[in-house]
């Protein structure tokens, strides 16, 4: 394993725990979507780069906007619903 193997390994493994700490939807999503971007580096070093291509798609972009327009929605509808209520 080389010394750039390991780094990348170390931050997704940093990165995976900060995701799972993080009380706010809306930073765990942000958080999440650098935790995708660290995989695809990780992918890519492994020479993998069919799979970093994969995860770029649904994990840093996919995911992150779909995650990112419900907390958008839901909290919209949590302010009409108190604003109603």
């Amino acid at each position: 394993m080389t010394v750039l193997q390991t780094v990348v390994l170390t931050m997704v493994a940093a990165l995976g725990v900060a995701v799972v700490t993080c009380r706010d939807p809306l930073r765990q999503t942000v958080v999440n979507g650098l935790y995708g971007l660290v995989l695809v580096v990780l992918f890519t070093v492994l020479q993998a780069p069919d799979v970093a291509i994969s995860v770029t798609v649904v994990s840093t972009v996919g995911y992150t906007m779909l995650l990112l327009v419900t907390i958008q929605r839901t909290r919209r509808q949590d302010r009409r619903e108190e604003d109603h209520g």
